[in-house]
């Protein structure tokens, strides 16, 4: 059989002996599994806005991005959750005419007695022990706010976002007086405006893989454009896809109709309704415990993931969840320890073309297992047939020739699918059933193209058991019951 070489020309005519290093047996080849944070940085930062940048600490993300900013609290969330994937944060400018969130606050005392002022913040408690000044000042100590404040004189002070913009409307403050004869009265609450196009920002990430993106931003346009962004990513023709997490936010009567209007495969809409902690935090901490579980097995059933340091609240009912998984959003449940358990991780995507229902990529374990499968086969063609050349018939050419045909290609891929596909990473199965779905040719009149198509059999998920429960009673022989 004629052995192939890459480096050793046939006609060398130099004595010696040649050996050259190939190392196409040795180990295997794998991707990095970066995660991208989308959301704003502050005037504080030192990260310039639209350049996706590594973090590796939370005092990093500080840094970068402001202490308080929108883009600096989800990173941390992130690196709280989840430190083997890479994590990138690409910070985001807030529009020029953007206005901040601002609430007011005015304090007023009667005969008033020593006590506490208790300030919540997006969830979190921070005890003051004196007014207005006090509190202003130990609001802006707190170096993971996502608010600062000002006194205004006369016993009021306000409160505003870090970031200007529509997103610091998420922000929730409350602040409590438990000292005898001290109130603290809510005054006008100023909501911001204006919000910020990521799309340009998304175009200008080329072909940089983000196996996992966490997106601050949940408004519909935003949405839109990781949308759209991934599902070209998804594309035969790019080939690096990913999933971007985004919180959705509002009641049961609203956020399912809302978030139906996503309906792609590609985004996982995650339910955070009415809960206090920022939009950012929410989707990035999903997005941490997810992105680790499925870096390791695409088709891993995500079932009572636990995604820590969200305060849950109270759990939806079953009718509840149903509506929401029905409109493409994820559920959880509530446990005693704080956490929160992820019950089922469904992507955006709920209806076809034609406005029908379509299940075909409910669980985000479909399409990331397509990824896979795909990447693998696409790597192991490169490696093996990466300088052959292609022949439409399966004549004899000889042992060892590198000539590709249609026999040589479909036992390659009836080798993959039962050795590393369904035993080796569990990822597919029926190779029976496989193996009768390939069609292999050379492209019609093409002397460089083969085609080919085959169906894989995607594992699912066991997430439902139901079965009638028959019981008897037994009677004994006087026929009285026992």
């Amino acid at each position: 059989m004629p052995i192939p070489f890459t480096q050793i020309p046939a006609a060398l005519p130099v004595p010696g002996q040649y050996q050259e290093a190939d190392p196409s047996l040795a180990g295997g080849s794998g991707e990095i599994r970066r995660a991208l944070i989308i959301a704003h940085g502050s005037g504080a930062g030192t990260a310039p806005a639209g350049k996706p940048v590594r973090v590796t600490s939370e005092l990093r993300a500080a840094a970068l991005f402001g202490a308080g900013s929108r883009a600096a609290i989800p990173a941390r969330a992130f690196l709280a959750v989840n430190r083997t994937e890479e994590c990138r944060v690409l910070p985001v400018d807030a529009p020029q005419a953007a206005t901040a969130w601002r609430k007011k606050f005015a304090v007023s005392a009667a005969s008033a007695q020593q006590g506490a002022v208790t300030i919540t913040v997006c969830g979190a408690r921070i005890d003051a022990e004196a007014v207005a000044a006090a509190v202003v000042a130990r609001i802006n100590g707190g170096l993971w706010l996502p608010v600062e404040a000002e006194t205004l004189g006369g016993g009021e002070f306000s409160v505003a976002a870090v970031v200007p913009g529509t997103g610091g409307n998420a922000v929730a403050v409350e602040i409590v007086s438990e000292a005898a004869g001290v109130t603290v009265a809510e005054g006008e609450t100023f909501p911001g405006s204006q919000t910020a196009n990521i799309e340009p920002l998304l175009r200008g990430l080329g072909n940089v893989r983000c196996g996992c993106v966490a997106s601050d931003f949940s408004d519909r346009d935003n949405v839109a454009a990781p949308a759209d962004e991934l599902t070209d990513r998804f594309t035969a023709l790019r080939q690096i896809g990913g999933r971007a997490f985004v919180a959705v936010t509002g009641d049961m009567e609203a956020v399912p109709a809302e978030a139906s209007g996503v309906n792609n495969p590609h985004i996982v809409p995650v339910p955070r309704m009415e809960n206090p902690q920022l939009p950012g935090e929410w989707a990035a901490r999903w997005c941490a415990a997810a992105c680790r579980v499925l870096a390791d097995d695409p088709a891993a059933n995500t079932h009572n993931l636990a995604v820590p340091g969200l305060s849950s609240g109270s759990e939806y009912d079953v009718d509840s969840r149903r509506t929401l998984l029905a409109a493409g959003i994820a559920t959880y449940r509530a446990d005693a320890t704080g956490n929160v358990p992820v019950e089922r991780l469904v992507t955006g995507y709920t209806e076809n073309a034609d406005g029908g229902r379509d299940t075909s990529f409910l669980d985000i374990q479909v399409p990331e297992t397509l990824d896979a499968v795909r990447a693998h086969i696409n790597a192991e063609a490169a490696r093996r047939f990466g300088r052959w050349k292609p022949a439409s018939t399966d004549g004899n050419f000889g042992s060892g020739a590198r000539v590709m045909t249609a026999g040589i290609f479909r036992p390659f891929l009836c080798e993959l699918y039962p050795e590393v596909f369904i035993k080796q990473r569990r990822r597919c199965r029926d190779f029976d059933g496989y193996k009768n779905t390939i069609v292999v040719e050379i492209g019609p009149g093409s002397k460089t193209r083969l085609e080919y198509i085959h169906q894989p059999n995607l594992t699912g998920r066991f997430l439902i058991g139901a079965g009638p429960l028959q019981f008897r009673q037994i009677t004994g022989g006087n026929g009285n019951e026992t």
